[in-house]
């Protein structure tokens, strides 16, 4: 993940209008990570054959968003200069075999939650 938030935060450093591109690409990574935990909650969900009510859900899915926005602002966001320093010298190759690892990691995650994932 902290290769994903280099490359994340690195992209939107270049936008003229994002004024803050380390907040936005927790977000966004903290977003994709909500998006894999729905879609094994509804696998799970399936299988076991368990309903929860829209509410609980709506609740149940509030809290295990902060949780892990609150953990990854911990992991990342207050670490991005020494994640950047990390993988500031890596070669052309690894920054797009880098990318390429990213856009896959988004576009599955996105996929699987809309194709296997059914939100609470």
């Amino acid at each position: 993940m902290r290769y994903f938030y280099y490359r994340i935060y690195q992209r939107l450093k270049k936008v003229e209008s994002n004024d803050t591109p380390a907040f936005n690409a927790l977000l966004l990574l903290t977003l994709l990570q909500i998006l894999n935990i729905l879609t094994l909650l509804s696998i799970v969900r399936f299988f076991v054959k368990f309903e929860i009510g829209k509410q609980q859900g709506i609740i149940c899915g509030l809290i295990i968003s902060f949780l892990i926005l609150i953990v990854e602002f911990k992991k990342l966001f207050h670490k991005k200069d020494e994640i950047c320093r990390q993988y500031e010298n890596e070669t052309k190759e690894r920054r797009r075999r880098g990318t390429v690892y990213l856009l896959l990691y988004i576009i599955i995650s996105v996929t699987l939650f809309f194709v296997i994932g059914k939100p609470f």
